[in-house]
């Protein structure tokens, strides 16, 4: 996948994980479950993006099918030099993408200065810092426990159990996760709602891990009555000063009130474990639609519109002894998509590129009927292969025992944006063992080096792997 359209696609992803997240789980008390959540769907939203679902179209062509050889439409030389539309995207983008790794590099270094100014004391679990004044609030960072001045003189046992537990279960790595995602995904706001429900969730744990500890060690057998007791201390303890991006303070006003109220909430019911379930099918449901949006809508639009209305009369033939031929063999049809076929400009700024595999019935009249796309690479390319072959010129008929008849063709298009594509028949046959000439085995090269205009009949039998060339 490209990287606009994977952007766009991860970022319906995010919206959709986190859309379940706020109407179904944010009010429940299984906050280690909603931690896991976010994270993992964060990662589903990067990945998801880049599976493609099998159609089976394109690579078991139907069997008996004729199989031109494949044409390769290159992409039209740039006309000047000035930004194009996509240029000027990518590098806002790029732009973008550096401005916020520039923003999260300052506020780890304002981080490590912070840390740099104490007095360092290292424990078994983490690493004890001493500030020197209160100039920002004490708070935890990796393995590092920062306190100010005045927390270092007393300690508070609620301030120093919470703050270990953010430690003791690594929080700061959950948001220097959400930080990198965020500065390649700038323009999502959803990140910014990710990154706030992790900080909520992480502080409604490190709460939930200071409670029990602290009513293990005063009244080990009254373990609701310690609750008011630390909601007391973070009122208490709540003070007017800014939370800095990347570190965990041990009060923040913006989510106080939210953390009393979850400390006194009962325990959710377990039914309540549906809504992580939810967002499964939902993910799913997305997955096929945009794997439709990217190969199937436009393969139904171009199929439905650009069909000929030739009425085909009698028996489609697959094989038969005169194979009909196009004004002037092979070579003029190569000519003739060349100069007909345009590379769409959808497919050059998405920067798409791939084979349009076009089906077709060459009629007793030479005309062409039936135009269908077997399998397709979207971004216009499908619209344009059908229409430049909806408007050959007639052939010459197939004949079979003398009498003119219909004959189904598959005609491979290779849209190729690299400057130097790859010879017709390698592009098309790459997967095939066996490569045969007039009924005679031949090696890849020798095959590749025939002549389009030579060639009278390609047939193509995928389960066995095998190409065969039948020459004028």
């Amino acid at each position: 996948m490209n990287t606009l359209p994977y952007l766009l696609t991860a970022s319906l992803y995010l919206l959709l994980f986190y859309g379940c997240y706020a109407l179904l789980l944010r009010r429940n008390t299984f906050f280690g479950m909603n931690r896991a959540y976010l994270l993992v769907s964060v990662g589903l939203s990067l990945l998801l993006p880049l599976v493609e679902l099998p159609t089976g179209t394109g690579d078991s062509l139907p069997v008996g099918t004729i199989i031109l050889p494949t044409f390769v439409i290159g992409s039209p030389q740039p006309q000047s030099d000035s930004l194009t539309a996509s240029d000027w995207l990518c590098l806002i983008y790029g732009l973008g993408v550096f401005a916020t790794l520039v923003r999260m590099g300052v506020n780890l270094w304002s981080v490590f200065r912070l840390i740099r100014r104490g007095t360092a004391k290292r424990t078994p679990a983490y690493t004890l810092v001493q500030l020197p004044t209160n100039e920002a609030p004490s708070f935890s960072f990796g393995r590092y426990l920062v306190l100010n001045q005045t927390d270092a003189r007393t300690q508070p046992e609620a301030l120093m159990r919470h703050e270990e537990a953010h430690i003791r279960q690594r929080h700061t790595a959950d948001v220097l996760l959400l930080e990198v995602t965020q500065a390649f995904f700038w323009f999502n706001p959803v990140l910014w709602l990710y990154k706030r429900a992790l900080q909520e969730i992480h502080e409604f744990l490190a709460d939930q891990a200071a409670v029990r500890q602290l009513s293990a060690s005063t009244i080990p057998t009254h373990y609701i009555a310690a609750q008011p007791t630390y909601a007391q201390q973070l009122v208490a303890y709540a003070l007017d000063v800014p939370m800095t991006a990347l570190t965990t303070p041990f009060v923040s006003k913006s989510t106080l009130k939210q953390r009393i109220v979850m400390l006194q909430k009962p325990q959710t019911h377990r039914r309540a474990l549906l809504g992580y379930v939810l967002a499964l099918p939902l993910a799913a449901l997305l997955t096929m639609c945009t794997q439709s949006e990217q190969d199937q809508t436009a393969l139904t639009t171009a199929e439905t519109s650009a069909r000929k209305s030739v009425k085909v009369d009698g028996e489609i033939f697959t094989v038969v002894e005169q194979q009909p031929e196009f004004p002037g063999g092979m070579a003029q049809l190569g000519a003739y998509l060349e100069k007909n076929m345009k590379y769409p400009e959808a497919a050059l700024k998405a920067n798409v590129h791939g084979r349009v595999f076009v089906s077709f019935i060459v009629t007793k009249t030479g005309e062409i009927s039936d135009v269908q796309i077997l399998k397709g690479i979207g971004y216009g390319a499908d619209a344009e292969a059908v229409r430049v072959v909806k408007n050959m010129p007639n052939w010459t008929p197939a004949r079979q025992n003398g009498e003119v008849v219909n004959v189904k063709y598959n005609l491979p298009i290779n849209f190729q944006l690299d400057a130097e594509a790859p010879s017709s028949n390698e592009s098309a046959f790459k997967d095939i063992a066996i490569f045969l000439v007039d009924g005679k085995p031949v090696t890849q090269k020798e095959f590749t080096a025939v002549s389009p205009a030579k060639i009278a009949r390609m047939d193509v039998d995928k389960p066995n792997k095998t190409v065969s060339i039948i020459t004028k």
